[in-house]
């Protein structure tokens, strides 16, 4: 019969080079929640002249801070589902 602590230490060994990849570098970095002008496209998949249109007429939004458009993920996200149509059902109501 084997050792029942060989088999936890080789468990504690795999746990603990997950640990260590996750902590140096092997994790992937959260997005950006603030940006310029790249994140708005990114995001609404828009072009610059249609997300331009949409903050001359204040339907999108952003912030200006002297001629820097500035956009926040989160708001953009939020703007994008509240644009989103129903499933059609209420048409005939």
């Amino acid at each position: 019969m084997s050792n029942p602590f060989e088999i936890i230490n080789s468990r504690l060994d795999s746990i603990e080079e997950l640990v260590q990849r996750a902590l140096h570098g092997n994790a992937p970095e959260p997005p950006e929640e603030l940006g310029g002008l790249e994140l708005a496209q990114a995001v609404t998949r828009l072009s610059k002249a249609r997300i331009y249109s949409l903050v001359s007429e204040r339907a999108i939004p952003h912030a200006k801070r002297g001629n820097k458009l500035y956009f926040n993920r989160a708001d953009l996200l939020a703007w994008i589902a509240a644009g989103k149509r129903g499933n059609g059902q209420e048409k005939g109501r």
